[in-house]
């Protein structure tokens, strides 16, 4: 059984005609010296397990300090690459909002432009159509004007009938 200090402090020895029991005095310097010195190696052991639980606590909160850095550095990097993101989105919108305008304002040139070229067109065909029918007309009263050729059998005037097709072809003067 371990002594405490209350054992220590009431021991008390038979006195002899020289003073106390020597023996009981020794023997019970001897066991309070093997727990003291049992006390002083648990005391040791207990100060090396606090010494590595600090050190273990001191790693655990250096890791959560770095951990906290990281988080708070992650969550910057993230916030940037939302805002480049964004960022990114609004100048690819804007570039095609441009492109879209250039293509549009394009798309609307070539369109005045074959509207244009249409109405040449139709100017041009009516004008053809006029001076087609001018010309026409212009055939119909030169042939009203001009008599017209008696039948005459070809053997008789001496023509084959390649030289009739060209005598009503050409104009008589």
């Amino acid at each position: 059984m371990r002594l405490s200090p209350l054992d220590i402090q009431h021991m008390e020895f038979q006195r002899t005609a020289s003073g106390y029991h020597r023996r009981q005095v020794r023997e019970f310097l001897e066991r309070v010296a093997l727990e003291r010195e049992e006390l002083l190696r648990e005391l040791q052991a207990l100060r090396d397990e606090l010494e590595l639980r600090d050190e273990r606590i001191a790693e655990l909160q250096s890791a959560e300090a770095e951990l906290q850095r990281a988080i708070i550095a992650a969550e910057r990097v993230g916030n940037e690459i939302k805002e480049n993101a964004k960022k990114e989105a609004q100048l690819v919108l804007q570039e095609a909002e441009n492109l879209k305008a250039e293509r549009l304002q394009g798309a609307e040139a070539r369109l005045r432009s074959a509207h244009a070229e249409m109405e040449r067109v139709e100017r041009e065909y009516a004008l053809f159509r006029e001076q087609f029918r001018g010309m026409l007309e212009a055939y119909a009263r030169s042939l009203e004007s001009h008599p017209r050729p008696r039948a005459a059998a070809p053997e008789a005037r001496g023509h084959s009938d390649d030289d009739i097709g060209r005598e009503a072809l050409e104009p008589t003067s």
